[in-house]
């Protein structure tokens, strides 16, 4: 390609638009200096087209690669070695590119970079909106390959971007046919995603007051749909997360192993135990959770919940965890059972772990708990005592509670007499160990929204939620909620109605469904735009070789490798003759079309006085012996053949708007040459 060679101003107009679409979806995942280092490149690029800058020197090259290098190595040491900082390099050397492309193939380079930017956006999301703004992307990029390889006298941006979209309206189909028919390999790598990106959802850590953040928030958590049943009852719906069982005197925590060994050994020892343990009757509940991403490896279930797909593994206590962290949106499969009973036997290692608590603090709540269960006869009664403390005192249920002091659970039990869940469950677990009965916490989220349009559960991070389980002798662990007894519509009814007059609920979501509750009609759009996004993830995201494989059965019966192999090809080539025929039987309309029928209509009228224009007989020949045969008709054959020389020979193409004015004056004068014409027709009848 010659040195010079010069990018159209269309052509770099459709080339900048399409890095700054590829660009804006890594806003989120990649530092702001970096989106602020594109955008400076894509504007460097326009000045050096419009003459202002210059190409970079070699100096300037030089310290782009040390600076790039330097940014690498920061990039690791940080971030490490993952998708974030791998993305935020591969931005920069994509617009470092762009400032110093100077042949074709340099464009070319620029433009097959674009594609890979687009794919890069879906490792971070896979949502409907996202596959349609890299959908319009795809339809930009290919504009600007349209726009590259056109003449440089055509500046039609709208002739081109009808061009594009219809190139992708044609691929549509085979996509479609392969994404469905095409055997679904799993990858045979992998990335590490969202290394620095901050955990969501509840820890495995609580202290007062870490709860109640996630109170402010409407971001959704999770969506669960039941098998072949309706949803349980809202107060049934504590959806169980993690156990925190060791209390240092304000924080609850999660015990961990001390090493892989003894966490792998405490694993197996609770597998070949785990059916002398539990306890179950009646019917199970299979469900479907697509959980969001959380950073964290577990998930989130029903009590005594067992999975049903494969990855996921289950801890002593129950709790259900994956075997990776959960960077995208994950669906896994679980059973639970309504009626069960664990640990009927409670081991002594495990008895003092759900006992201990601090030789010192909170001596008022201590005593307390001492007194009041000489006044019981069984444990059970004492939590139920407990329970009508908070019931019959004016303790109150807020987001926004007092601060507490070193002795945290006296001054919650005596002195400010408000909280959030924790504020309850950390008090309540903690009045129970005071009188040696074992007690433990529990984290997760409670309750749900319930969408009809596909019937299934929502569930929000202001459902989030903890409550206590104690241990009963002949029962085992059961669970006591004593937020129910503070405020029991919240978990009859939901955290919304409990706390619909709090300021500080959902003060994070000014557009959150609580704040539309009045716009029934707002509200409803919400939840089928939610139903749309959850039946896309169910049957386009989720579409593995499990789902494949179902659906190869229910149309081929028995599925065998001819068969496959059979409907690929079937599928491939019904799509491919489709287009094959669109593109050969429909063909463009050109804008030359009308002016080449008028041209022709011309010819037919000179036809009719002896005057046929001869196969392969040039416009101007042709004007040249009309004119001489006719020299009265010299004046209207100038001035159309001069027209119809412009519009289709002219250097410049004209626009819409001109074309349309100029194709109006030649059917003008076309009309007055027909009327010159009629005497003459009929003069050379008579002759």
């Amino acid at each position: 390609m010659k040195p010079g060679y010069q990018i159209p101003r269309t052509a770099l107009i459709w080339i900048l638009l399409s890095v700054i679409l590829v660009v804006l979806p890594q806003r989120t995942h990649i530092q702001l200096w970096i989106l602020l280092i594109a955008f400076l490149c894509v504007a460097w690029r326009a000045l050096i087209y419009s003459g202002k800058l210059n190409y970079p020197g070699r100096l300037v090259r030089i310290l782009v690669v040390l600076f790039t290098v330097g940014v690498t190595i920061s990039q690791t040491r940080n971030i490490g070695l993952g998708l974030e900082s791998a993305a935020g390099l591969l931005t920069l050397g994509f617009v470092f590119k762009l400032i110093e492309m100077r042949q074709k193939r340099d464009v070319y380079v620029v433009i097959s970079l674009c594609f890979v930017m687009t794919m890069l956006a879906f490792l971070y999301s896979q949502s409907i909106l996202t596959t349609l703004y890299i959908i319009l992307a795809i339809m930009v990029i290919t504009g600007a390959m349209i726009a590259v390889n056109r003449s440089s006298l055509i500046s039609d941006n709208f002739g081109t971007g009808r061009l594009a979209v219809k190139i992708i309206l044609q691929a549509l189909p085979l996509t479609v046919a392969l994404f469905v028919v095409f055997p679904r390999i799993a990858p045979l790598w992998a990335v590490p995603i969202q290394s620095a990106v901050s955990t969501t959802g509840v820890s495995d850590e609580m202290s007062p007051g870490d709860i109640s953040q996630l109170g402010r928030s409407s971001a959704l958590a999770f969506r669960v749909q039941f098998e072949n049943i309706l949803p349980p009852l809202h107060q049934d719906l504590y959806w169980r997360g993690l156990v925190l069982d060791d209390f240092d005197g304000e924080t609850w925590r999660r015990t961990r192993a001390s090493s892989a060994y003894s966490n792998a050994l405490a694993l197996a020892d609770f597998q070949s135990e785990r059916d002398d343990r539990v306890l179950t009757s009646g019917n199970p509940l299979n469900y479907n959770v697509i959980l969001e991403p959380t950073q964290q490896p577990w998930v989130y279930g029903l009590h005594l919940a067992e999975s049903q797909t494969g990855g996921l593994f289950q801890s002593r206590n129950f709790e259900l965890f994956n075997d990776d962290l959960i960077t995208q949106r994950f669906s896994y499969d679980l059973r639970s059972f309504a009626n069960n009973q664990t640990d009927l036997v409670l081991t002594d290692r495990i008895r003092n772990r759900n006992t201990r608590i601090p030789d010192a603090g909170n001596p008022r709540s201590r005593e307390f708990a001492r007194e009041l269960r000489a006044t019981v006869n069984t444990d059970r009664d004492f939590a139920y005592t407990v329970l009508a403390h908070f019931q019959q005192n004016e303790y109150f249920y807020t987001l926004s509670p007092a601060l507490l002091g070193s002795n945290k659970v006296d001054d919650f039990l005596f002195t400010t007499l408000e909280g959030f869940c924790e504020h309850y469950a950390s008090s309540f677990a903690f009045l129970m160990r005071s009188v040696g009965i074992p007690a433990r916490v529990v984290v997760g989220y409670q309750g749900a929204e319930y969408n009809r349009f596909e019937n299934y559960l929502m569930v929000y991070q202001y459902n989030a939620h903890a409550w206590t389980e104690i241990w009963l002798e002949g029962e085992g662990w059961v669970r006591f909620d004593p937020t129910a007894a503070v405020s029991p519509e919240r978990v009859e009814l939901g955290v919304e109605q409990a706390l619909r007059d709090d300021p500080a609920f959902l003060e994070d979501a000014l557009l959150s469904a609580m704040r539309r509750e009045n716009f029934s009609w707002l509200n409803s759009v919400r939840l089928r735009l939610d139903a749309l996004e959850y039946a896309w993830n169910r049957r386009v995201v989720n579409y593995d070789q499990d789902v494949q494989l179902e659906f190869f059965q229910r149309l081929l019966g028995e599925v065998t490798e001819q068969k496959g192999l059979i409907l690929l090809a079937a599928v491939a080539s019904i799509v491919i003759l489709a287009i094959g025929f669109t593109i050969i039987r429909i063909e463009p309309r050109s804008k030359q079309e009308p002016l080449i029928k008028f041209y022709l209509k011309l010819c037919k009228e000179l036809g009719k006085i002896q005057l046929q224009r001869a196969p392969g007989e040039g416009p101007i020949a042709y004007r040249n012996r009309v004119c001489a045969a006719r020299p009265e008709l010299r004046e209207s054959m100038d001035a159309l053949t001069e027209l119809y020389i412009k519009l289709s020979y002219g250097e410049n193409s004209p626009g819409e708007q001109q074309l349309k004015a100029e194709l109006k004056n030649f059917n003008r004068l076309l009309n007055r040459l027909k009327l010159s014409l009629s005497p003459l027709a009929r003069l050379n009848q008579r002759g």
